[in-house]
Parts: C-alpha cells; structure tokens; sequence
C-alpha cells in the first residue's frame, strides 16, 4: 500500500479520517505492515501489503464464497479471463482492445486517483497503473476476497505497477467522497449483491468531472441463454437488459453517456450528473 493515498481513506464504520500506525516497509517504501486507526476506535490491519476493512469473510452468496477459494484466485487469470470476453462476445476480444477501451473512457492518463472495484486479480488495476505512468496519481484495487486481493498484489508487484490493494466492500467503499476521478468494475459487477447500494457508493467517491467505466454482461438473447443465467442466478449472479441496468445507473445519479454492445457484453461510460 502506498503512503499517498492513506489521506484519500475513510472508516467505512464512520467515514472518519484514518492514521497510520506502525508502518513497516517492503524496499521501495510500500506499507506492508501495520494499521489504520479512527477516532471512532476502529482498527484496520495492513498485512502483506493489504489492507483490511472487511475482517472474517462472510460471502453472501454461493459465487462470492467461490471467490474466496484459493484454486480461484489462481485460475482466474490464468484459465478464464484471458478468452471470456472473446467467448461471451462472440468476437474476437483480446485483452489489448479490452484495456485500452477501458483506461481511455476512464480518463486515466490525466492523473488522478483511480479505484478499481471488485477487482478479482487486478486487471483492471495495473492497465489504469500503466496508463497513468506518466502523470500524477494513484491506484486502489478492492474486492471482498483475500485470496483474490493476494493474487493481484502479486501480479501488480511482478509486472512493476503500484496499485494499493484493499479488501473492503462494494456497498461501503473506504474511499473519501469526491476523491476518485475514475471508478471502473469489470464484470464482477454482475455478482456484487446490492447493485443500488454500490452504485450508490460509486456515486459519493467520483469527484463531480469524475467517470464511471463497468464492463457488465446482459440478460441473453436466447432461450437456451437465459435459461442457463438462470440456473447460476440462483448462486447469487445477477443479469439485466441493457435498459434496465441503465435506469439503475440513473436512478444512482450516475448519467451514461456512452456505451458499446458485443453479444451480452456491455461497456458503459457514465458520469454524476452535476458533470
């Protein structure tokens, strides 16, 4: 976790300012141990370079238990994401057009602080770390899982980004309001539970020039489609028409602006609407 952005935190119990205490540092100066403090008495741990506002997990629903899994956090990467899109599409959607879509919609070479949430292994994360190389800014990734937030750590260290990770929840972002000017979630979005709530949270942490980008996955058009969707809704995974999840985007004062369609996959630019 980088120094930078512990001003950028909040309680998520009180939306209090938070302190650092007892930092120890890896080589290159990132926190790796230690613990943030608020005057409402809440303590959250930093170990191995993450910090945690979360503490036991309890996942809600049969998909995000599977995320918890340490087999998941490693196949993910590694045997699912690199052809989801190009599956689900039904067109070819290698990462490179998926990632330069994404860190240009959200603005991300201007600088600033970006957070990825629901991050699974980060993807996202070290393509807006990549982006933003050249100007000021920092990058936070967020899931639910530990063994995902691990996984993404140490991809980012690998790969020479710095991205500091959290686990922390969708509907209770630990994030300063109108700190972020970009928010992306990729497809976890589909299984995130409340989707008003954490289109709600997403709403309060982007500054009013700020720009939401989510990569999200459609009700299908077809009978065989649906009804497999709806055989994993039933493990907690969620899937709407284009317009519907629109209509929630605005009903959480986020107006979108622009968006792209392939197969059920759907891109989506959305801004506050004071913007």
């Amino acid at each position: 976790m980088n120094d930078e952005v512990v001003p950028l935190l909040r309680c998520p119990a009180c939306t209090g300012s938070l302190d650092l205490s007892d930092p120890r540092r890896a080589a290159d100066g990132d926190i790796i141990a230690g613990a943030l403090h608020c005057v409402c008495g809440a303590v959250y741990p930093i170990r191995d370079g993450i910090a945690d506002f979360l503490g036991p997990p309890r996942p809600p629903t049969l998909a995000q238990l599977t995320n918890e899994l340490p087999a998941t956090a490693w196949a993910y990467e590694r045997l699912w994401r690199p052809f989801a899109l190009t599956l689900l599409s039904g067109e070819s959607f290698p990462y490179q057009r998926e990632l330069a879509l994404v860190t240009e919609w959200v603005g991300a070479a201007q600088g600033g602080l970006f957070v990825d949430v629901a991050c699974s292994n980060g993807l996202y994360a070290r393509a807006l770390a990549r982006a933003i190389r050249h100007a000021p800014g920092q990058v936070i990734g967020i899931d639910h899982a530990l063994p995902m937030v691990q996984e993404a750590r140490q991809r980012a260290r690998a790969a020479e980004v710095r991205v500091s990770y959290m686990r922390a929840s969708a509907q209770t972002l630990p994030i300063a309001s109108g700190a972020a000017s970009g928010v992306t979630i990729g497809g976890s979005l589909n299984e995130i539970g409340d989707l008003d709530a954490c289109l709600r949270e997403v709403r309060r942490i982007l500054a009013d020039d700020g720009r939401f980008v989510t990569m999200t996955l459609l009700t299908a058009p077809s009978a065989v489609g649906r009804a497999v969707q709806r055989a994993v809704s039933a493990g907690g995974i969620a899937f709407w028409s284009r317009e519907e999840l629109l209509q929630r985007f605005r009903a959480a004062e986020l107006h979108p602006q622009r968006y792209e369609q392939h197969g059920i996959v759907l891109f989506t630019l959305a801004r506050p609407d004071r913007a």
